[in-house]
């Protein structure tokens, strides 16, 4: 399909579809029941839904985090080199594609070894030491430019109440409704578990959490909800698996219900938001830059959004220190404050000052020329 629009949404789409399919297999496999529940709980999961429309790696990074979460279970059922080769390389598509996927094996494992299934724990250690070492190549690569995009970011950790809740309010994207009817729904599942799969699936969620904020700690970066989406799997599961009639007990079934009312209202909303028209910014871009200024596109937002719609601006791109004409500064809502300020420093040292704007449903171009006071 090339570097098209359809292209970088398919993969996402696709691999989210395929992560709910995963996942009621995996229901079946729990012996949980009601799969078909679970099928259509991971559908309509706001959090899910939105990476699955999104043209970025998570989608894609969750499904191998529940494929290899899937196959250690089956590695634990009857354990075999077979299934540690596939595990191994489950973990490692999930390193390389988003390397906290991989944080969730860790709780599992913990969880096996204290359920004495001492063969599983061996093979599947095995398989992600391998994982790691095959992972370690790119790490030793790419480590410099993530700690440079962490710096150039100004972002920070904190240690603080906030991340708790807001764990607590976006665990499932969908505001406190739907995230306190689902972790509802799922302690009371985790009633009815078994006990080998309640650890199981606690053990994940627990080290999925801890892991992202740990790494966060580490790197110096600030906590986001979606370095623990791969711990929603097996919350799902404990939600909407081992459902009982709500005639005997209407707790959880009940909740459950608020939940996929609660997400399908924000799955709606979302859907119906306006938000930025990136192909006509990318329209608008290529043409006030067709008399001869150059785009600039502020780190760390990548020019790619831009050139993916109009391949022609590939050749337009250029630094501020670099500019010696008429300048375009590309400015969405992502935009760092502090990479504007920078940007309109170098070019004003240069003698480049604003002279225009233009807003491309929220997204803004900022023309600058050489000599010019500012926009009349």
């Amino acid at each position: 399909m090339g570097l098209t629009p359809l292209a970088t949404r398919a993969a996402p789409a696709i691999f989210g579809l395929l992560s709910a399919i995963t996942l009621a297999g995996f229901a079946r496999d729990l012996k949980a029941g009601a799969t078909t529940v679970v099928l259509a709980a991971c559908l309509v999961t706001p959090m899910q839904l939105r990476y699955a429309v999104e043209a970025r790696p998570y989608s894609q990074a969750l499904f191998f985090a529940l494929a290899a979460l899937w196959c250690l279970w089956r590695l634990a059922q009857a354990p075999s080199w077979r299934l540690a080769a596939a595990y191994a390389a489950l973990v490692t598509a999930g390193l390389y594609t988003q390397p906290l996927s991989a944080a969730v094996q860790l709780g599992a494992l913990a969880a096996l070894a204290c359920g004495g299934q001492r063969r599983a724990v061996r093979l599947g250690g095995i398989a992600l030491a391998i994982a790691g070492l095959l992972f370690a190549p790119w790490y030793l690569y790419a480590r410099s430019a993530w700690h440079s995009g962490i710096a150039a970011s100004h972002f920070g950790f904190s240690l603080s109440p906030r991340i708790l809740e807001m764990l607590v309010r976006e665990i499932s994207g969908g505001g406190y409704v739907a995230s306190l009817s689902l972790i509802g729904a799922a302690a009371l599942g985790w009633r009815r578990a078994d006990p080998l799969v309640r650890r199981f699936l606690l053990g994940s969620i627990i080290s999925g959490i801890v892991c992202a904020i740990a790494a966060d700690a580490f790197s110096g970066y600030f906590f986001a909800v979606r370095q623990v989406l791969f711990v929603l799997p097996a919350v799902l599961l404990l939600a909407a698996a081992w459902l009982p009639s709500p005639r005997r007990e209407w707790w959880q079934p009940g909740l459950l219900a608020i939940f996929l009312v609660a997400s399908l209202v924000k799955d709606v909303r979302y859907f119906r938001s306006p938000g930025e028209d990136w192909p006509g910014a990318a329209r608008a871009l290529l043409a006030a830059t067709s008399h001869g200024a150059c785009a600039v596109v502020p780190s760390p937002e990548p020019k790619e959004m831009y050139q993916l719609f109009e391949p022609a601006l590939s050749a337009r791109f250029c630094n501020a220190s670099d500019a010696a004409g008429p300048v375009v500064i590309v400015r969405n809502r992502y935009t760092l404050a502090s990479s504007i300020e920078e940007t309109t420093r170098v070019l004003a040292s240069k003698g480049i000052r604003a002279a225009d704007e233009t807003d491309v449903s929220g997204v803004r171009l900022l023309l600058f020329r050489p000599g010019d006071k500012g926009p009349s």
